[in-house]
């Protein structure tokens, strides 16, 4: 579930548009594949909530140009997956896409980059993105993992706070924070 409008700061709103094209409509509203319609529609409203650009009004205009794409994706999301014919080829259309995109089911286990992780299942993860238990989480676990891979440790740790915030008291991700923190304290950090 997205966080309310007031209590979202500018790198929030910036690290929700870096994601907003990997992420599926079910993962943009938090839902699973399975979700009636009528908690398509609350999940909507909870989107509403907090991306609605008339919410960010006393933005600065760049925040609010974001905040504007992200409700434009979130009303394209809410129009397709509200209209069954729309939600059924798009369902077909990710069940085809390569294999990145999961809208519902569990994702692949192993053990992950810090090797302590463990995924939903409670065996290890195989990667930080299969540590987050919910579907909204895992975009941002796994762009921060891409990120620490290519030494972007300053947006990694935007990614791991959406992570974290998108899944609550998990304490691989909360780790994983701890862990790119010190990294990024220690005087080698670039």
């Amino acid at each position: 579930m997205p966080p309310s409008a007031d209590d979202v700061a500018a790198e929030v709103v910036f690290a929700w548009l870096e994601v907003l094209d990997d992420l599926t409509y079910y993962e943009l509203f938090g839902i699973g594949g399975s979700a009636t319609p009528d908690e398509v529609r609350a999940a909507f409203h909870l989107f509403c909530d907090t991306f609605h650009p008339d919410r960010h009004l006393g933005r600065p205009p760049e925040e609010r140009s974001a905040v504007s794409s992200i409700f434009k994706r979130g009303t394209e999301g809410y129009l397709v997956l509200s209209d069954m014919g729309y939600r059924d080829r798009y369902d077909a259309q990710i069940a085809v896409a390569a294999g990145n995109v999961r809208v519902s089911g569990s994702p692949s286990r192993g053990s992950d980059a810090r090797g302590t992780g463990r995924g939903m299942s409670g065996r290890p993860a195989a990667r930080l993105e299969d540590a987050a238990r919910t579907p909204s989480a895992r975009p941002f676990a796994r762009r921060a993992e891409e990120l620490i891979q290519r030494g972007d440790l300053r947006q990694a740790k935007l990614q791991l706070v959406m992570a974290n915030h998108k899944d609550p008291a998990n304490d691989e991700l909360e780790a994983a924070l701890r862990d790119l923190e010190a990294k990024m304290a220690s005087p080698d950090a670039k």
